[in-house]
Parts: C-alpha cells; structure tokens; sequence
C-alpha cells in the first residue's frame, strides 16, 4: 500500500514537472506557421550562438584588433542601425513583420560574409554596421511576428519559443567550444560559414509563413512610444541590466585568456551547458505569471542572481584546480538561474506594457535600449575586468538590483 501511494505521489509530482512543457509544446505546435516560426528560431540560433561565443576571439585574436576598437566600432554600428530599427518596427505594425525579418535575416547573412574578407578598420566597422543593422531589423519585427501569430497567449508562446532558442544557442555553443579548442583561422571561418548558412534557412522557412492582416488601430499616432515613460524606463534599465548576456559570450571567454589560457575552451562548454540548462528551465521559470506584480518579482529574482554570478569574475580563481572547479560551476548555476527568471519577468512585462496594435512600434524602442546597451557592454565588461580589486564587478552586481527594483516600481499598476 506504501509503495502503490509513492509510486502515485512520484507520477504527480512528474506529471506536474512535466505540465508546463506540454502546455509550450501545444502552443509552438497550435499551427503550421507558429511551427515554423519555432524551426527557424531554433535554427537562426544555431548559428548566433556559434557566432556569438566566438566572434570577440576571432575579431581580437584572428582579425587583430583591440578589445578597446572592437567596442568602440560595436558602439558606433549600434548608434548607425537605430534609425532603420525605428522605422522597421513602425513597418511591422502598419503593414507587416514578414517582409522587414525576412530583410534582417538576408541582411545578416550577406553582412557576415564579408566578415571573411575584411582587410582594415574601416571595413571592419562597416561590416560590423551592417551586421547589427541587419541584427537590429530582425528583433524589432520579431515581437510583432510572435503576437500576430499567437494573440492568445503570446507571453507563453515567447517563453516557448526562447526554450526552443537556447536548444539552438547550445548547440551553436558546443560547435564554437570545439572551434576554440582548434583555434586555427580556417575553423572560424567554418563557424562564420555555418552562421551564414542558418541565416538563409531561416529566411527559407519565413518566406513559407502567412502573417495575419494588422490589428485595428495598427496606425497609431507618429511617435507612441517616446512620451510613454513608464515603458521608457523599462526599457532603458532592462538594457543596462541585460549587460548581462554578454557575460558569458564576451566577458567569460576575456577573462580566461587573462587568467587561464590553457582553458580557453571551457568558455564555450560552460555557454553550451547555460544554453541546455536555461531552455530546460525557461518554461517552468515562466509559467504561473499571471499579472504584472508576479513579473516584477521573477524579474527581481533573476537580477538578484545575476549580480550574484558577476562576483565570479572579481578573483582569477587560480589557486588550486578544485577552487576554480567550484567557482565556475556557482557561476553557471547563478548566471542560468538570473536569466531565465530575470527572462520570464521581462518578457511578460513587455507585452503587458505595450499596446497589442503598437507592439512592432514598442518592440523597436525595447530593441533599441537593448542594442545601445548591447553596444555599451564591451566596454563595459572590458573595464570591469580590467579593473583593480574587482570593483568594477562590483559596481555593475548593485546597478543590476538597484535598477530591478526601479522596474518593479514602474511595473505598478499595469493591470488595473
């Protein structure tokens, strides 16, 4: 009897494990274009997750430029891609999402491509300019495509699809830990190889999806966004907090080659395991948001973990192999954990946020903020690593929980 009733509480507590990725697997396969929506998000992430662990490296160690050029050309291809990112987004709402993330992905890859024949510092930062551009084309649509197609649910469908997305980052994660580990310029080349061929299958599978007609009142007035301040605020600190997925692309990798070379490839393993681990907990970190204040709570949760994996970085860990054994594997667990909480809130707070008929239009703003950040990130992380006695981990661990709660405070009142 004792053991029937176990056995019954064991398949309870599976079956309620198990609940959220049922409900994510109905929704990313509820239609034929929400199903392709989730093959090339995965796909398109392959290859950005590849490009994204290893393109500091090769852009410093194979290319030859400093970290402090890189960030500076990064910074000014970000600034160059707003405009275009404002009036995508405006695009998408008016008329449709499909044409300016087929444009962005077509982009990306023609732009990547010349990454292979780059010969100077202009070309270079031209190169890097047509890559955000392209980059930039793609997010600012890509919130308007997923409410077009789920309207019902499109913070679930989100979630789901980003668990599909870190399936692809991880992947692309442990190519690029294997690239690392050859080091020769011919392997980043294949890696730029691979993330251009998933642009164009991506662009493949959107060519094939039918985007519903706009909403009434897709129009809007010409600037909606900009006198919203509460969703300015939310936007700008969620990009300076989000300086944070550039830790383990950028920051991990820089720091090893600082403190321990030989383990260079243990960057792109520990990026393959976060990518595993965070689409296996993305789902269940987001479900159970019901309103606008449970939001702000895994948003500040997240955060809370996030300054926490930043403490990694103040020492070299270089005592004994065990001690830095340990430490990396916190920094893993502390860094997946803030972001699949901190993920869940924002997510949910974005669409919350945002008028449905204006989300391509808010979804560029948000874009934006994230992508001057994104831009500011290199500098930023570069610095804090250089910096004496760790206090520039410091710093950025009590900006990211200062900055949380100043979301949570704007977050009030959302639903009523």
């Amino acid at each position: 009897m004792g053991t029937t009733q176990t056995s019954r509480s064991a398949l309870r507590i599976l079956a309620a494990i198990l609940a959220p990725y049922r409900t994510a697997w109905g929704t990313v396969t509820a239609s034929a274009d929400v199903r392709k929506l989730a093959l090339l998000t995965g796909i398109n992430a392959l290859g950005n997750g590849l490009f994204a662990t290893v393109n500091i490296i090769y852009y410093t160690q194979v290319l030859g430029f400093s970290v402090g050029f890189v960030s500076t050309a990064l910074f000014i291809a970000t600034v160059l891609a707003i405009a275009g990112d404002l009036v995508s987004g405006k695009a998408s709402d008016r008329l449709s999402p499909k044409p300016v993330f087929l444009t962005g992905l077509v982009l990306s890859a023609i732009a990547t491509a010349l990454l292979l024949v780059v010969a100077g510092n202009i070309s270079f930062i031209i190169t890097l300019c047509l890559i955000s551009l392209g980059q930039g084309l793609c997010m600012s649509s890509n919130t308007s495509l997923i409410r077009r197609l789920a309207r019902d649910n499109p913070a679930l469908t989100r979630a789901s699809l980003r668990s599909l997305l870190t399936i692809g980052l991880s992947l692309g994660a442990v190519i690029a830990a294997g690239i690392l580990a050859v080091g020769t310029t011919a392997a980043f080349q294949v890696a730029i190889g691979i993330n251009i061929a998933t642009f164009v299958v991506a662009a493949l599978l959107l060519a094939a999806v039918d985007v519903p007609e706009a909403p009434h009142g897709a129009s809007g007035r010409p600037n909606p966004v900009l006198p919203d301040a509460r969703f300015t605020i939310f936007s700008l600190a969620n990009g300076i907090i989000g300086i944070y997925m550039h830790a383990m692309s950028f920051a991990l990798p820089l720091w090893m080659v600082r403190h321990h070379p030989d383990l260079l490839w243990v960057a792109g393993a520990l990026v393959a395991v976060n990518s595993l681990l965070t689409a296996a907990l993305q789902v269940p970190a987001s479900s159970g948001i019901t309103s606008a204040p449970v939001a702000a709570r895994r948003l500040v949760i997240g955060a809370v973990f996030v300054a926490a994996s930043y403490l990694f970085f103040v020492s070299g860990w270089s005592e004994t192999a065990w001690v830095l054994v340990i430490a990396v594997l916190v920094f893993l667990i502390a860094h997946t954990m803030g972001e699949v909480f901190y993920t869940a809130g924002s997510m949910e707070l974005l669409f919350r946020m945002a008028p449905e008929h204006l989300q391509g239009q808010y979804g560029a703003f948000y874009g934006i903020s994230n992508g001057l950040m994104a831009s500011v990130a290199p500098a930023a992380l570069g610095f804090a690593i250089a910096s004496a006695h760790g206090w520039g981990w410091w710093a950025l661990a009590g900006l990211t929980v200062v900055l949380a709660l100043v979301i949570r405070r704007e977050s009030q009142g959302i639903d009523a």
